[in-house]
């Protein structure tokens, strides 16, 4: 079985070769010492198809967040779970201005950790997804719109302009264009990126009033 790969940064070497005994069963673990070690690796473990980070917050040098912030520039859907024995305001504020996370106090009990990275996974094969839909739409429009200059040399436009659809309850038929279609597709996809976006907004907002 290919299991997701997960990499793993702490500068304890007990605490790596805990998550790694924690985390091998369901997924391929990667673990380094320090900041610099894992963004050296980082080309590498993305095209091994790196899926989830898990850092330490505090450790020599720069601290997690500082390392997440500099992977994010060259690979900035980069999912993570951060880990520390304090989160001020600022951290989380931070935090969440970086994409698809999780921030976990320690020590966090393997089924917290477990659940979080299930969830983080799920999140981020959704948003693989809307970016899949948004690139076909736009490659849908675009060989849409040369396919209908090409036609329009020997049919009629108000022909071309019209597409007969059957109806999503099948009982009539009716008309729509095929730019109504791909209209109709964004404005869906656009309702729900916009109730996707509150309810992590307000997942954030719970977050930042945690004392």
């Amino acid at each position: 079985m290919n299991f997701p790969l997960i990499a793993v940064v702490d500068d304890e070497v007990d605490l790596l070769d805990n998550f790694k005994a924690l985390l091998s069963d369901q997924f391929q673990v990667d673990t380094f010492l320090t900041p610099n070690d894992f963004l050296a690796a980082l080309p590498d473990l993305k095209e091994k198809g790196l899926k989830l980070l898990i850092s330490d917050f505090k450790m020599p040098g720069i601290s997690g967040l500082e390392m997440i912030q500099k992977a994010h520039v060259t690979h900035p859907d980069l999912p993570f779970i951060l880990l520390s024995g304090y989160l001020d305001k600022k951290t989380v504020l931070e935090a969440v201005e970086m994409g698809v996370f999780r921030l976990l106090e320690k020590p966090c009990l393997p089924d917290v950790l477990l659940s979080s990275i299930d969830q983080l996974l799920v999140e981020a094969d959704l948003a693989d997804v809307r970016r899949e839909i948004r690139s076909i739409t736009s490659q849908l429009r675009e060989l849409y719109s040369s396919v209908r200059m090409a036609l329009l040399q020997y049919i009629p436009e108000n022909v071309m302009n019209r597409l007969v659809v059957d109806a999503p309850d099948g009982q009539a038929i009716k008309t729509m264009s095929f730019e109504d279609l791909l209209e109709k597709l964004e404005q869906r996809l656009d309702a729900l990126l916009s109730s996707e976006k509150m309810i992590s907004e307000l997942r954030n907002s719970r977050m930042q009033k945690q004392p």
